[in-house]
């Protein structure tokens, strides 16, 4: 029996009416699941210093908007800066995380594999929805002429990559036994098309350009195109979920789990 990184733990629950104790919370679950690399991380200045070897470096923003996607962006900023406050900005994973691997159960995670493939679906209606607004009205984030990390009109290539992938995505969902007869490459092709999607859209809400949006919204998009403006979340939700079904599903399909 080997080790293994354990995923982080169960987010608390939080009383967001209480802020100060909401940011005490996130700062508190975050050192309960990760670590200064000096603690435990191998160190070897010829390769460039610390050796992730089980993963990282984390960054404390991405972190708790994973954990923690209802807390918004001024009390994620707050948590975050306190975190932060040593100067200490890349993280390892806590060595409590790092556990003798449980034998298998192959029953469960049958199980288990089902049940995020059942709500693959879902997800992928609401990444197309975001799309639609995004290829229909071309619009972008920022006032001004923002920078070009902060635009997103209808021919950008992430977009394009992730509108293609949720129509493949589909016809593998529909296949019989689809858990153990999709294709992995296109299944492999989705991830990293969401993941980038995905990493663009969380560097809007780290650099606080989310909120910001130049644009008409109106008819069918009116209501979709109000929750992005507003809560740019809720696409790298989507993304970001969707992302993990298909890297779990892919891992299977390539016999690697």
């Amino acid at each position: 029996m080997g080790l293994e990184l354990k995923p982080p733990s169960e987010s608390p629950e939080i009383d967001w009416e209480d802020q100060d104790g909401a940011v005490e919370a996130m700062v508190e679950w975050f050192h309960a699941n990760f670590e200064d690399p000096a603690m435990e991380t191998p160190y070897d200045g010829r390769e460039g210093g610390y050796q992730y070897i089980w993963g990282g470096p984390f960054d404390a923003n991405e972190e708790l908007w994973s954990a923690f996607p209802e807390a918004g962006d001024e009390l994620i900023s707050r948590a975050a800066s306190e975190i932060q406050s040593d100067g200490l900005f890349d993280w390892a994973p806590s060595g409590s995380r790092i556990q003798p691997d449980d034998e298998p159960d192959e029953h469960d995670y049958e199980e288990e594999l089902e049940a995020k493939l059942a709500t693959l679906g879902g997800q992928l209606d609401r990444i197309e929805q975001h799309i639609a607004y995004w290829r229909n009205r071309a619009p972008q984030i920022g006032h001004n002429g923002p920078p070009d990390e902060f635009r997103l009109g209808a021919d950008d290539a992430d977009l394009a990559a992730a509108e293609a992938s949720v129509a493949e995505v589909r016809a593998e969902l529909g296949k019989p036994d689809r858990a153990n007869t999709a294709n992995a490459e296109v299944i492999e092709r989705a991830e990293g098309a969401f993941k980038r999607l995905a990493n663009r859209i969380f560097g809007w809400i780290k650099a606080g350009a989310g909120a910001l949006v130049v644009g008409v919204i109106g008819g069918a998009g009116k209501h979709i195109g109000e929750e992005i403006a507003k809560d740019p979340q809720a696409f790298w939700n989507a993304l970001d979920q969707a992302s993990s079904t298909l890297n779990l599903w892919a891992a299977h399909l390539n016999g690697m789990i």
